[in-house]
């Protein structure tokens, strides 16, 4: 395999992965946030933004 194809296979796992991962998290934040919990859902979505899910890093 081809590096060039290995890279592409690799950035594109990884934006999946960020990409459910961002719909837990979503889910979660919102969940903390019904039960009153909005201080921990914004550290959660906090900390998930500055990650590549957010088109930050690679």
């Amino acid at each position: 395999m081809h590096q060039q194809d290995k890279k592409h296979l690799q950035d594109t796992l990884k934006r999946q992965i960020w990409s459910e991962a961002g719909l837990w998290m979503q889910e979660r934040a919102q969940t903390l946030w019904d039960k009153g919990m909005s201080n921990e859902a914004a550290a959660l979505y906090s900390e998930f933004a500055r990650g590549p899910a957010m088109g930050k890093g690679s």
